[in-house]
């Protein structure tokens, strides 16, 4: 099997208030909190370093079943309908997933008639306590169901 699932990601109006809202009712932690200049394209809705917050909460395990919430700070979403897609909506999730071979399941990817609407590149994030940074090859998709799909490929 080539890839698991780490995170499911929901694009809300207020990032703050739906972290809350998770920790007060399933008692879930943070894991990151921190405002980002989103990389163009990841996910596809504004333009290169657009200010967002992003908040993940962590369950029992800290890598794998956690969820974020990210919230655009200058919203620049996307009406288009779920054929075609090429940017991500307010509310919609985002499944982030962790690959051993980016170049593969892009083209796999291609092969089975996913939309490819940000070819494998390379970028870094802050780490979680802001410390050091995490440097990834990553790229973006729509599923055959519209649903948007980030795989990330870790670099040393």
């Amino acid at each position: 099997m080539e890839g698991i699932l780490r995170r499911t990601t929901f694009v809300v109006a207020d990032a703050e208030k739906s972290a809350r809202f998770y920790e007060s009712v399933f008692g879930w932690m943070r894991f990151y909190d921190h405002r980002v200049a989103v990389h163009a394209g990841f996910p596809p809705a504004g333009p290169h370093n657009t200010p967002c917050h992003l908040v993940i909460l962590k369950a029992e395990d800290a890598k794998v079943g956690m969820v974020g919430f990210m919230q655009y700070l200058e919203p620049p979403f996307d009406t288009a309908v779920p054929t075609n897609r090429s940017k991500v909506r307010l509310g919609e999730t985002i499944l982030v997933t962790q690959v051993t071979d980016i170049d593969r399941v892009e083209a796999a990817a291609r092969t089975a008639g996913a939309s490819i609407c940000t070819p494998s590149t390379n970028w870094e994030v802050p780490s979680h306590d802001g410390k050091s940074v995490i440097r990834l090859r990553t790229m973006g998709m729509f599923d055959l169901n519209g649903v948007y799909v980030e795989s990330n490929q870790f670099l040393a």
